[in-house]
Parts: C-alpha cells; structure tokens; sequence
C-alpha cells in the first residue's frame, strides 16, 4: 500500500511538473507571438506614417532619376522639320489667281489661316498665310512658278529642325506624367489633413505644367505637319519682263507707273473730297473769314502808322485851355 501510494504520489508529481513545463513554454511562445505581432504593427506603422515630405522627396527623386536616365538617347535621325516659305507674284487677272488659290488649297488638303484684300485705285492686293500638309509643300509652291497670268517675284524658303526640342519636350512631358501617378498614388494613402492640402498643391501645380508642355507638343505638331506659306498677290496691267531690261525700257517703265500712281491719288482725292464735301465747304468758309479778318486789322493798323508818320496826330491842350473850356 504504502508503495502504491509513493508511485501514485510520483506520477502526481509528474503530472504536475509536466502542467508547469507546459504553461511556461505556452506562455513563451504567447510572448513570442506577442512580441513578433508588436514588431509587425510597429513596422506597418513606419510603412503607414509616410509624411508628405519624406514622399515628395521620393518623388522629386524619382522624377531627377528619370530626367537623367532619359538624358543624351535623342536620336539625331529622327529629325523634326518646320517648312516656311514667303512667296510673292504678280497675276494680271486677280479673280482667277484668287478662286484658283482656294480650289488648289481645297484639293491639297490645306487651309486658309489669315487673309487681306486691298482695292486701291485700278489695281487689288492680297495676302494669304496659307496651311498645307508637309507633304504638299513643294507642290503648292510649285503651283506658282512662271505662266501666262503669273509672275514670281520673289520667293524664300526656311526649313527648321526642331527635333532636339521635341524630344526635351516629350521627356519632361512623360516625366510629369510618372509624377503625378505617384503623387496621386501618395494622395490615397494620406491621412492627415496637412499631407492631403500639400499633395493637392502639388498635384494642382503638375497638371499645369502637364498642360503647358502637352501645349507646346501640339504647337509644333501643327508646325511639323502642316507647313506655312506666306503669299503675296499683285495684280498689274503687264507682268515685269524676266531679262534684263535696257536703261530707257526701265525709264519708260517707271514713268508708266508714276502715271498711273498719280492717276490714282487724283481718283482718290476725288473719292475723298466726295465723302467729305461738307467739311470740305465750312473749313473753306471759316478760312475766308478769317483771312478777311486778318486783312482788314492789318490795314487798319498801316493807316493809323501812317498818319502818324505824316504829323496828323490830334493836338495836345494845355491845362488852362482846358480850364477855361471847363468854364464857358
């Protein structure tokens, strides 16, 4: 019995110290659990509490990054050309170079950007800047060469590579774009309040900048794809004779046209003094009076000049003439 009773009071023993090993090994690995699940929330804390500056720094980072990555890779090759021409003529008949210049615009798929018409006298005047595709360039200018109505006068060309610009361009322009991804990736994550108005600024500010050079992207696009043409159209009576003219050609010539300018300014001092007539007529009518005005004062002042030269002046009473008329 007694035996039995030390076994029993053993295995009792036992037991316990197994029950203790156990809680204390369940309660290590609940402090480890604790303390790994502590570290955990400290760490997605950190992860969590991202002020506005350290990400901004980030970002400007990244955005420095990228504009140096993308540095020096412009192709030469792939050249940006802007065609610009100005072109003058001479045309005897204006109505068919004029309704000629629109059908050859329409069918080249051009477009009209300004135009001027001038009447002045017997002859008309116009200026057009004109679009057309790039493509369409040589052939529009080709158009205005020598005929029997036109006579080119002069023409000058300019061919503007912009490629190096483009490319700056599109890189800040895809830049900005990364840029704002991010700070707008930044701004969902935001909590507090100051961070949230700091990012909107930021934002606010980008999307201009975006806007700008989306801008100037569009601008030489337009420049690129549709050239430009200033022409100039002159309508005379004969066109100017290709070669070289002899000295009393020339003379004729220009006393041909002082003629005819002088012809004009007559007709349009007509037209004028015809639209103005009764100013005309009461600026007349004031200068008569007061030239006779003027007239009349000038001779009145000559004769009394002249009498008292010749010693016509009225005599001078002594005071007791005066005394004694005062009297009687």
């Amino acid at each position: 019995m007694k035996r039995k009773r030390w076994l029993a009071a053993a295995v009792a023993l036992m037991l316990a110290l197994g029950l203790v090993s156990c809680g204390s090994s369940s309660d290590s690995s609940s402090v480890e659990r604790t303390s790994v699940l502590t570290a955990t929330t400290e760490t997605a804390a950190e992860d969590t509490d991202y002020g506005y500056d350290e990400a901004y720094d980030s970002v400007a980072t990244e955005e420095t990054e990228s504009d140096e990555s993308l540095a020096g890779s412009y192709d030469p090759s792939q050249v940006k050309l802007i065609y610009t021409a100005w072109v003058d003529v001479e045309v005897l008949d204006f109505d068919v170079a004029v309704s000629g210049l629109e059908t050859l615009v329409d069918e080249l798929g051009g477009y009209c950007e300004s135009s001027y018409l001038s009447n002045y006298g017997n002859s008309r005047y116009a200026s057009y800047t004109v679009r057309v595709p790039q493509e369409q360039y040589r052939s529009f200018l080709d158009a205005w060469s020598e005929s029997d109505n036109c006579h080119l006068l002069s023409r000058e060309e300019n061919v503007d590579d912009v490629g190096t610009e483009y490319f700056d361009l599109e890189t800040r322009l895809n830049t900005l774009n990364t840029k704002m991804e991010r700070l707008q990736a930044l701004l969902e994550q935001a909590e507090e309040m100051t961070d949230i108005i700091a990012l909107e600024s930021e934002i606010s500010d980008t999307e201009y900048e975006i806007e700008y050079y989306t801008s100037e992207l569009n601008r030489y696009d337009s420049l690129i794809n549709y050239s430009t043409v200033y022409l100039t159209i002159n309508e005379v009576v004969t066109l100017t004779e290709n070669e070289e003219e002899s000295l009393g050609a020339r003379l004729l010539q220009n006393l041909r046209w002082g003629a005819e300018s002088f012809i004009d300014g007559l007709e349009n001092l007509a037209v004028w003094l015809a639209r103005n007539l009764i100013e005309v007529v009461i600026a007349i009518v004031l200068a008569i009076v007061l030239v006779t005005a003027v007239l009349r004062w000038r001779r009145k002042r000559r004769a009394t000049a002249g009498r008292t030269a010749n010693g016509q002046t009225p005599p001078v009473k002594s005071e007791s003439e005066e005394n004694g008329t005062k009297e009687q």
